[in-house]
């Protein structure tokens, strides 16, 4: 004899048979009237590309805007950290993932972009060598580190600790010389390691 059903499949069976009923009204519903349907897939279609195309011209304007405050706030950076009458980009060809690219500043030396990661993500930022291996001047283009800790690697404080430097760097918690930021050694580690891939790239230029 067939087991009885419980009362959960029976729910199952109930709801099933439901959904059925209705979808075949629907069917029909669109099947009598398929210029209505025709109409409303038109009404959709039409407010899709709307919407999509303000989007993308939102998204155009937006991120020409940043582009061009980012390439303002990176001549800027790139000046404080090693003033020259211009700037000669060389590009990277090298293994070091961190290194964006290296501009030659008019024979004072190499401004190199660098983008480590630290805490909050990517930290952008230049690092100035001269001639003579040294780091000249280091400068936060942008980052998205803790306020009031990581964000601190923009201070002056901080920063002026790799000025002369040379060779591979490391914050005092791993044996080196360059004070971590409170409560952001990450942070630090994060701006050494770009320190150290800035100066190992210019030194592969010979």
């Amino acid at each position: 004899m067939e087991e009885q059903k419980d009362l959960s499949t029976l729910r199952a069976e109930e709801h099933m048979t439901f959904l059925k009923k209705h979808a075949a009204k629907l069917c029909k519903s669109m099947m009598d009237h398929p210029a209505a349907v025709s109409f409303l897939c038109r009404q959709k279609l039409i407010a899709a590309a709307i919407v999509a195309g303000l989007l993308g011209l939102v998204n155009y304007v937006t991120a020409d805007r940043i582009a061009a405050l980012n390439a303002e706030k990176t001549a800027v950076s790139m000046q404080e950290v090693l003033p020259a009458g211009s700037y000669t980009e060389l590009g990277y060809s090298g293994e070091d993932s961190t290194v964006a690219t290296i501009y030659e500043a008019e024979g004072q030396g190499y401004v190199v972009e660098v983008i480590p990661s630290g805490f909050g993500g990517e930290i952008d930022m230049v690092v100035g060598v001269s001639n003579e291996g040294t780091v000249t001047g280091v400068a936060i283009i942008s980052m998205s580190e803790t306020s009031g800790l990581g964000a601190n690697a923009t201070k002056e404080s901080f920063r002026s600790q790799y000025i002369g430097k040379t060779g591979t760097q490391a914050v005092s918690k791993d044996g080196g010389e360059i004070d971590a930021l409170t409560g952001a050694t990450i942070t630090s580690r994060a701006v050494t390691r770009g320190v150290n891939s800035a100066l190992a790239a210019v030194e592969e230029l010979g």
